[in-house]
């Protein structure tokens, strides 16, 4: 039926099945699909095994496919001089530099990534099942754009690498974000020589605290994590503040001073406002402080992100630190859910009630009087609502009650439990 065609023609119905096929391709999944074979295959990633790292991976590896796709659905050849690499990309190679990996590893990365993404066209090129005469051509087209788009990209990367590189060794945030792994990780330091280097009181009592932004989110220097951090120590009771940028959307942070007390923290405060959220640990001193502290905020940074929480809010260690620890596991975690709840978790409006009144109704040690209180309805619907619960579990609700109390409290998040359990494979 080709043989016939003009070139013109044969090359409209080339680009037509390019299109076709890259549309085929969901690009968020393989982006995580594709961050997770890099990490688990190139040697300098193995040890960063951190979510900040990760999160940036999977940002760089979406964004770039998202800009291949887009131009091979879009029918737009690429041009070596007008290709631009993606803001996460860029914002990936900065924090590359910023943990001491080489360059070769950005490379190696990226040529990876390049057979990768042939292998993922090809598989859904023959899902079409192509005429033969326009088959090769496809793949020998889009193998075109796709060499032509990693070889512009690798070349403003390698340029942005550098340039990151020669500004970071130049000032003293290297020798502070080196000294700062060495103390999250445990390993012993000089108190004094911390002290100089890090310009900060590390013998008083430290609270850490994690800040991060959107992926979405535009970074301009009013909503930058390092300028979040700064105002949100003072609302803290912070005295003297390190903050230390990874990468260009998080932020590491340990302040100082007699105020602290992360049971005071506020839930929303006024320095996130929609822009960011935070995790907080708990007040401890010192070196070992730092490291305790530091470990507590991302535990409950884990549990923010687990469970959803809205860009504004700040999620305190006190406040989860049971959630925290029950979740560890999230396959296991989300298995107790299920098989705890039964029928009650089902994702139902009506069940989303009962689970919320029984949550408050155990909170208030079984008072139906209590309840209804705190939820402005009527004593007798609260007894009817337990009632129907103990129908549903099979048994009364005092029995298996702290099985039960953890069960509705890991059940908001159910879906980010599964979804990380998915991820850790």
């Amino acid at each position: 039926m080709l043989r016939g065609m003009v070139e013109a023609e044969l090359q409209d119905v080339v680009r037509a099945r390019i299109a076709e096929v890259a549309g085929r391709i969901d690009s968020a999944r393989m982006g995580e699909d594709m961050a997770a074979q890099l990490m688990a295959t190139i040697p300098e990633f193995l040890p960063a095994t951190d979510p900040d790292f990760r999160a940036g991976l999977v940002m760089s590896c979406t964004a770039n496919l998202v800009a291949i796709q887009e131009s091979l659905v879009g029918g737009v050849p690429m041009q070596p001089t007008t290709t631009e690499a993606p803001d996460d990309a860029r914002a990936w190679a900065h924090e590359l530099v910023h943990r001491g990996m080489p360059l070769a590893s950005l490379l190696r990365a990226y040529r990876l990534g390049h057979s990768l993404f042939e292998r993922e066209f090809e598989q859904r090129a023959a899902e079409l099942e192509l005429e033969p005469e326009v088959a090769w051509r496809v793949l020998a087209d889009a193998g075109r754009e796709l060499f032509i788009y990693i070889d512009a990209v690798c070349t403003q990367l390698v340029d942005d690498y550098e340039n990151e590189r020669e500004q970071w060794l130049r000032g003293a945030a290297a020798e502070q974000a080196e000294l700062v792994q060495a103390i999250v990780a445990g390993e012993p330091v000089d108190h004094r020589d911390a002290a100089a280097t890090l310009r900060h009181d590390v013998d008083g009592r430290q609270l850490a605290f994690i800040v991060w932004t959107e992926p979405g989110a535009r970074i301009g220097a009013s909503v930058a994590p390092t300028t979040i951090a700064r105002e949100l120590a003072g609302e803290l009771g912070g005295t003297q503040t390190l903050i230390v940028p990874v990468g260009e959307r998080v932020a590491w942070a340990w302040t100082t001073g007699d105020r602290l007390d992360a049971h005071a923290a506020p839930r929303r405060p006024s320095a996130l406002g929609g822009r960011a959220r935070a995790a907080v640990g708990a007040v401890h001193p010192g070196v070992a402080g730092m490291c305790r502290s530091h470990r507590e905020a991302r535990a409950a940074r884990e549990v923010g992100e687990t469970f959803g929480v809205r860009a504004g809010t700040l999620i305190g260690y006190p406040s989860v630190a049971l959630t925290s620890l029950v979740s560890a596991e999230p396959g296991r975690a989300a298995e107790f859910v299920v098989a705890e709840l039964g029928e009650l978790g089902a994702d139902t409006d009506a069940m989303a009630r009962l689970r919320a009144t029984i949550r408050v109704y155990l909170d208030e040690r079984l008072s139906p009087a209590r309840t209804a209180r705190r939820l402005g309805i009527h004593q007798n619907t609260v007894v009817y609502r337990a009632k129907r619960a103990e129908e549903l579990l099979g048994r009364p609700l005092d029995d298996r009650r702290l099985e039960l109390e953890i069960a509705l409290r890991l059940h908001d998040g159910l879906d980010g439990l599964r979804g990380a359990a998915t991820a850790a494979g």
